[in-house]
Parts: structure tokens; sequence; C-alpha cells
């Protein structure tokens, strides 16, 4: 579908195999490649609500995050610890957005974070105590208006007037004549050029949430997004362990009730803390999740792109060598950052500088030669948890988050059609190891307990 001349699009030319109908690569420039790379900034509560949205592409469901994702918009208010946490999860931030706010198609509606300031020196432990919430931390009062984030310094990602080339898989190149030599076509299928074909396409943000989805599901996600439309599901293997083992003892115990006849888990009783964590991934941003896994989130294209990033000099093809960082290494939002964490996730920048009383800035390199009068300012946290305690909650194989309640359990096993005689149950204590099991069971299977847990399966059946 053409681009009407009201809607903002990007141009990008694909060279297309004409024999397959398949994506060779496409030459791309700052506009396309700053889109591109938003991906990994976004959190990943923000793309489980994107890839459900209609476009030319019907929804795509993300292993259980999407499942996660409807938890919270079903949970009752009632059990989370503060009125905003609901809308948070459901319209996470994230601690790029001063980067993307300057791209040409942003597919995130998510509205930018608000920051108020209190001034109150009698009562805050500070005389700038600078907040996301309208209630300061410190002494409790109303807060108006909103602060000004200054965004001037941002432009994106990469330079303007660099180009690049992009594989159907979405890794990242420079533009070189290294891409069209012999051996490199070669290595993609090529035997004969005349097989080739160059066309030019608009990309529209609908166009955009096409490639997203694709990005999720498929390792031709240019081919998928630009040709096919209808891409073939890429399904991951059964998972057993992430491999990462992380030194932090902190534990959290959960119990599971398995079926025996085949190890599958039906679901666990956890309480409050567990589904604090569990929660906490829809805060997580892309780039941080492929960096705990180390580029192998076994996620469609997702590991190419990351990979690609990686290896792309930033000092010759970014902005800045700290936008490189912030993609590949993306810390959290400021206000999800939580004291009991298990896991290795970058926790945020929590110090600010204002200027000229109504204007903040995470970055104060960027005011030395224009700015004299800067004052640093602390954001409060007030966040310790997600969901009341102490209270008791169901979480099913498949990542569904209900409080508990007797009329709910049984519930659940007459709609399983298991027999009490074959269920057992477990009580495990998870760390850092089981919790990255979880975490990226969710995104790449649809039973993520029994899929991170399947060393217990044979212990199991065995008694």
């Amino acid at each position: 579908m053409a681009a009407t001349q009201t809607e903002d699009y990007v141009p990008l030319k694909l060279v297309v195999n004409k024999e397959s109908n398949k994506v060779i690569f496409a030459e791309a420039g700052k506009d396309f490649v700053d889109v591109l790379f938003s991906f990994l900034t976004f959190p990943l509560g923000t793309i489980a609500r994107l890839v459900q949205k209609e476009s030319n592409m019907e929804p795509v469901t993300i292993g259980c995050m999407s499942k996660l994702y409807q938890s919270v918009a079903d949970l009752d208010k009632e059990c989370m610890t503060k009125e905003t946490i609901k809308e948070m999860l459901l319209q996470p931030s994230y601690s790029l957005e001063d980067y993307c706010s300057s791209l040409k198609l942003n597919i995130d509606d998510t509205q930018p974070t608000k920051y108020y300031i209190c001034r109150d020196i009698h009562y805050c432990y500070s005389p700038y105590v600078l907040s996301t919430a309208k209630i300061c931390g410190g002494c409790g009062i109303h807060l108006d208006p909103a602060l000004i984030m200054d965004r001037q310094f941002c432009y994106g990602f990469v330079k303007d007037g660099a180009t690049f080339v992009i594989t159907d898989d979405l890794r990242v190149m420079p533009n070189s004549t290294d891409i069209t030599s012999f051996n490199m076509l070669q290595s993609l299928g090529i035997q004969n050029t005349s097989s080739l074909k160059d066309m030019t396409v608009n990309v529209t943000k609908e166009k955009v949430l096409d490639l997203l989805k694709c990005s999720f599901i498929s390792k031709s996600a240019l081919t998928d997004s630009f040709l096919v439309m209808k891409p073939s599901i890429e399904r991951s293997p059964t998972i057993v362990s992430c491999g990462i083992k992380g030194t932090d003892n902190r534990q959290i115990s959960m119990k599971l009730v398995i079926r025996k006849s085949d190890g599958k888990i039906q679901y666990a009783e956890v309480g409050e803390y567990f589904v604090t964590f569990l929660l906490s991934f829809l805060t997580f941003p892309l780039g941080g999740v492929a960096r705990l896994f180390k580029g192998n989130c076994s996620i469609g294209s997702i590991d190419a792109l990351y990979g690609s990033i990686l290896d792309l000099d930033e000092y010759k093809y970014f902005v800045t060598e700290e936008a490189k960082n912030r993609i590949v290494d993306p810390h959290l939002a400021p206000q999800f950052e939580l004291g009991k964490h298990i896991l290795p996730i970058r926790q945020s920048r929590s110090m600010f500088y204002l200027h000229d009383d109504d204007y903040i800035s995470c970055d104060i390199k960027a005011y030395f030669d224009e700015i004299t009068d800067i004052k640093p300012v602390c954001l409060t946290k007030f966040v310790q948890g997600y969901v009341k305690g102490p209270r008791t909650y169901i979480v099913t194989d498949d990542l569904v988050v209900t409080e508990s309640s007797p009329t709910s359990v049984l519930h659940l096993i007459n709609q399983s059609q298991t027999s009490l005689n074959d269920l057992k149950d477990k009580v495990i204590n998870i760390g850092v190891n089981e919790g990255l099991s979880i975490l990226k069971a969710s995104l790449t299977s649809t039973s993520a307990l029994t899929s991170a847990f399947g060393y217990l399966v044979t212990e199991a059946q065995e008694r």
C-alpha cells in the first residue's frame, strides 16, 4: 500500500531474488536504521502491546509475554501496591525515550515520562527532589507543574549520511562493495546476478509494526514484512537451562504443582515477591534482555540484529559512543528500579541535572560549554514491589497471574481435566540462573514454567 501524501514514510531499497521472491539485502540510511535499532530500546511490555495491534499482518503472540501482559490488565487494582502501578506496567516508560524522540517513524505511542520536582527544603532531605509521580516521595506533597526534558542533543542513534546494508534476518552492516562480492552473494544462495532485481518501498509506521512482528517470529524478517506478509513462525525447542549462571545468592521460594503422567507443570503457588519478579519482565528493555543472554535469545531475527550492532564501530557510525552503549546495554527506566531484583538487569541512572529551573537532562556533558548554573537532582525511588502481600498468587504454565483462592485452584484443575492422583507438588527456591531460564522461556515458549524447570520433570516422574 502506497503512503499517502500526508503520511510520513522512509524509502527503502530492496534487492530481491526474482526466482525465490526473497529479499537478499536492503540498502538504508539513518532514518530506517534508527527505527530498526529503536526496537532494542522498547520494554518487553511495550512490545507485547504493539504486536497485538492490527496492521497489514495479524496480531502476533510472543511466547508467554502476551499472557503476562494481559494478566496485569486483568489483575484487580486492589492487588497493586500503588494506584499507578498498573498504568506503569501497561504503558512502561523506557530510558532511551530521549534518543527515540526524533525518530521519523516512531511506532511507540507511550506518552513521554513526566518529571516533577519538589523544592520544599523544610521537609525533604534535599532541596531538589525529582519524582515521576505527582506526589513527592520525600514529603508527600502534591507536585505541579511537570518539568521539561531537554532533548535538543538527541539525534537518534547513527550518524546522518551513513548508509548501511541489511540482510534478510536484520543483520546491519556498513554499506560496502563487500556485500556484492562473489563470495558474499554465493553465501546468500545467488548463482547468477541476472536473477536479482531492485525495488524501492515506502516504509510507513504500519510497515514498521509489521517488521517488529516479523523480527520476533521469523529469520527472514524483511521478506516476510515487505513481500510475503504471512511469515512462517520459527518455534524454538524446549528450554532446559539458559546456560548463564550468576553469583547472587538472593532466592525466591515457590511451590510447583506438577502432573506426574507427563511432567507438565500445571501451576505454581507463589508470594508477592515472585509476582513482582515476573511482572518486572515487562519493564526490561529488549536490548538489556539480549545482553543478559549474550546475544543468544533464540528469538526470530533479534539475535542477528543485536550482534550486528555490537560489531559496528561506535566512533565511525554512531552519533556518540554512548548512543551505541545505550542500545546494547540499556538501563531500566528510573521508576522501575527494584531493591530486591534477582536478575542482573542494569539499574537506572538516578541522577539528573536541572538548569534554568524548568529543564532537566540526563547528560551533563552536553551543557558544560553553554550553561553554568546546573543543579544535580536525585530521582526518588517509590516502587518497592508491584503487588501486595502477604498474599498467595497462582501462576499458570503460560504465565497467567491471578490471586489465589480455593475456587480458582479447583477451576484450574478441572479445566485441565487432571486427576488429583496425578498431581504432585514440589517446593523449590529460584535464584539468578532459574530466573534467567524463566525470562528466556517467557519469550520463546508457551509453557514457560515447564520449559524453565524441565530438569524437575524426571524427578517428579521417578517418584
